[in-house]
């Protein structure tokens, strides 16, 4: 019973190990950005990012204000809740850094890898 145990115990710790190692995206814990961050697959021009960035968070109602070159501001005000965050990217990953509320940043970082898997098919 023992061993059955310690096997069970030892299974789940490596499933879980290797589900988290193979996320592409980080918590703001595991970055040290101090952000959300996603590693995109593959290498994307800023603007090709910076375009799906704005196209995904007004699809999902967000106001996105470009900032810098690799940069925008997001925004979204819901009642008395808002919620903003900074978006930095360069051509390998998106950083998300919440600057007020909670923007569901692993989510947002979900749909922007998606708007983009999307684009390279296209290709």
């Amino acid at each position: 019973m023992k061993k059955l145990v310690t096997m069970t115990i030892a299974t789940t710790l490596s499933m879980f190990l290797l589900t988290a190692c193979s996320s592409n995206v980080q918590t703001a814990e595991d970055s040290m950005s101090g952000g959300v961050e996603l590693t995109l697959n593959g290498h994307h021009s800023n603007k090709s990012i910076q375009k799906a960035i704005i196209k995904v968070g007004e699809e999902h109602g967000w106001k996105i204000t470009e900032f810098k070159s690799n940069a925008v501001i997001a925004e979204k005000i819901d009642g008395d809740d808002s919620a903003s965050a900074t978006v930095t990217f360069d051509d390998d990953k998106v950083i998300v850094r919440d600057e007020s509320g909670n923007i569901n940043a692993g989510d947002f970082l979900q749909y922007i890898n998606d708007e983009l898997s999307k684009e390279d098919t296209h290709h």
